[in-house]
């Protein structure tokens, strides 16, 4: 069955009901339909279709939500990419999935000016003959569905920046609608509840277990294009808002912001799920005490959807460090170095299967077979399990850094850091923050003491996206090295701690 599907099953049942609420304004199934099959047409009548890759870069807006299912719905694969990230990175994701076609906000066209690959667009804002909205208008409505095969390709999430080549995560259309289908079965999500998005939907959480698992269960979509607790509190007020979806970050925030004492009645939210990072418990309190609900962990990657686990019953189980249990259909292990099943309590690396595992990544046969492993995706993440089968996380065997829920690798950062002629050497890892879980912290060797911190930071700007930029720099005489030479971060961590 191909995704778009879920929005068509749905519409047949909730015709004039909200799909969306955008900028305070309902949306009706029924308006949104007429849109995707408009756009579908004008896809159709460009050559899109099965085998054609469409980069979507826009903020949050119905025009979104319309692009992805009439992409998806005309058989082609979608590359949702973060409005967030700069050119040098726009380009290497265009230039690596070679699209026949991008759908952009106007301001983003110029990100793809370096592209080495050439494609059609079509722009929101943009005015003219392939302005987003007189390509809609002026094309006859088409309820063309590709028919697809579970296994056929649907999304690529990328996951990597400016290294030099890009991993995309490959997901296909039975993954992401047996996460979607699950998570709105799991949750019991109905045709009653609101559910906010409060991050970008060129992620796969907002996307897939947010978005589309609300609309499978009939929900209406409470769409924002920007994260400010404030806004998400008003938010969730007006439109009585019964489901969120959030990561830690914006958890904290919430809690700060109701901590003042300014009005936000959260009353209407009967389920609020965490994801992307590591969901302390004493957040979990703190939530309680301040938002006035339980907050939910979940973890997953990319890589396997991201809701291979979590348990909504998690505090009455006594489990209260755990991001719960498999979901049915699903399943995780633990393994040691040498991939052999660890004892329970054991700590190693977490491996993950199921329906809803990646494909591989996009054009790299090499990193698929080091992380995809007979049916079994090998997370990188470190954790252990209890002898009821919860599972616990406590750290990641790789270096990358999650701010706010997002991931930075440090080599991005790194190779945005040696492009400037003062930097010498340089080493980024991520430190320890209340609010974000981590933020990017770079030690440099610099070339001449003319260079500066704020020279540094507004180099980073121009080659990254904000999250990735460095929010310390500290200079120092030498950056610590082990025997081969390799920079041993371990010890930049134990500095960043102590400083």
């Amino acid at each position: 069955m191909n995704i778009a599907q879920i929005f068509w099953n749905s519409c047949s049942s909730f015709a004039s009901k909200p799909i969306l609420v955008v900028d305070d304004k309902d949306v009706s199934f029924d308006e949104v339909a007429d849109q995707v099959q408009r756009l579908t047409g004008a896809l159709r009548s460009r050559g899109i279709g099965t085998g054609d890759y469409v980069v979507l870069a826009m903020g949050n807006c119905m025009e979104w939500l319309v692009s992805v299912l009439a992409v998806l719905g005309s058989g082609a694969v979608c590359v949702p990419t973060n409005p967030g990230l700069r050119p040098p990175e726009m380009c290497n994701i265009a230039n690596h999935c070679e699209p026949k076609l991008a759908i952009l906000d106007v301001e983003l066209v110029g990100h793809f000016a370096e592209a080495r690959v050439r494609f059609e667009t079509i722009v929101r804002g943009g005015g003219g003959a392939n302005d987003w909205h007189a390509v809609v208008s002026s094309a006859a409505p088409d309820a063309f569905v590709a028919a697809v095969r579970d296994d056929d390709p649907a999304l690529i999430f990328y996951t990597s920046g400016t290294t030099g080549v890009p991993k995309g995560v490959l997901l296909s259309h039975g993954a992401e609608i047996f996460a979607a289908q699950m998570v709105a079965k799991h949750i019991a999500i109905t045709s009653s509840d609101r559910s906010i998005v409060m991050g970008s939907l060129a992620f796969i959480y907002p996307l897939v277990i947010n978005a589309l698992a609300s609309i499978a269960g009939g929900a209406s979509v409470v769409l924002q294009d920007r994260f400010h607790p404030q806004l998400v509190a008003d938010a969730v007020r007006k439109h009585r808002v019964t489901i969120m979806m959030g990561v830690p970050t914006m958890y904290v925030m919430l809690i700060n912001y109701a901590d003042t004492g300014k009005e936000c009645d959260l009353s209407s939210v009967r389920a609020a799920f965490s994801g992307g990072a590591s969901l302390p418990d004493a957040l979990v309190k703190r939530g309680k005490a301040s938002l006035g609900f339980n907050i939910f962990d979940l973890w997953g990657m990319t890589e396997c959807t991201p809701v291979t686990t979590f348990d909504p019953k998690r505090e009455t189980a006594g489990q209260p460090d755990s991001c719960g249990r498999a979901l049915p259909g699903c399943a995780f292990k633990i393994v040691d170095d040498d991939l052999k099943e660890c004892s329970v309590g054991t700590i190693g690396e977490v491996m993950l299967t199921g329906p809803l595992t990646m494909s591989g990544y996009y054009k790299n046969p090499a990193a698929t077979a080091e992380a995809l492993i007979d049916g079994w995706v090998r997370s990188g993440d470190l954790g252990m399990t209890d002898k009821d089968g919860f599972l616990y996380i406590v750290g990641r065997k790789k270096d990358l850094i999650i701010r706010g829920g997002a991931n930075v690798y440090p080599v991005d950062v790194e190779e945005a850091l040696y492009t400037h002629e003062g930097v010498a050497e340089c080493a980024v890892i991520g430190k320890p923050d209340d609010v974000f879980g981590e933020t990017v912290k770079a030690y440099v060797v610099r070339r001449t003491t003319a260079t500066e911190v704020a020279d540094l930071v507004e180099h980073c700007k121009t080659k990254l996206a904000d999250y990735k930029v460095p929010s310390e720099i500290e200079f120092i005489d030498e950056l610590p090295k082990g025997p081969t030479g390799k920079v041993l971060r371990r010890e930049l961590r134990e500095w960043s701690i102590g400083r």
